[in-house]
């Protein structure tokens, strides 16, 4: 017999490889595995698993969605913060950058990462293992697939680095 466990709910903007973006809801565990607090997108995004349950409207039947297929996701203002990444996510470094995406997209943004101190740069960073890294846009925060990166451009004192 199987178990059903309530899940959150969360607004965001969806976007697939190939797709225009949807609107709709992603559905997070109410606590997550490796720390407290209920489960963020983040945590979701980066996990082993292969698919993600999403939802366009209550009317809409429950479609998994394959999480490499996922260019980015966006979840506005309105969503709580511990909801898009961790509680204890606590930033060391910021930069902020233009992210041109395979197909044409592109956002600019303020990338806040923790890393230690020898590492901190983007490319230290974007070098990690995780699928996802956040991205704070005007939009919102934007948690964008880093296959699906072209390039990143740091705008530093108006002179443009390049670093992916």
């Amino acid at each position: 017999m199987s178990r059903i466990v309530e899940k959150l709910r969360v607004p965001v903007r969806l976007s697939l490889i190939g797709c225009a973006p949807v609107e709709g809801c992603l559905f997070l565990g109410p606590r997550a595995e490796l720390h407290g607090g209920p489960e963020s997108l983040a945590d979701r995004l980066n996990a082993r698993t292969r698919v993600v349950p999403f939802q366009r409207s209550e009317a809409d039947p429950i479609v998994l969605v394959v999480r490499s297929h996922i260019q980015w996701v966006l979840a506005g203002h309105e969503v709580a913060p511990q909801l898009v990444r961790a509680a204890y996510f606590k930033h060391t470094s910021e930069e902020r950058v233009h992210v041109r995406l395979l197909g044409g997209a592109s956002f600019e943004g303020m990338l806040a990462f923790e890393m230690p101190h020898e590492y901190n740069r983007v490319s230290d960073f974007l070098n990690r293992d995780e699928d996802f890294f956040a991205l704070q846009a005007e939009q919102g925060m934007l948690l964008i697939h880093k296959d699906c990166v072209l390039d990143v451009v740091l705008q530093d004192s108006g002179a443009d680095r390049r670093a992916a």
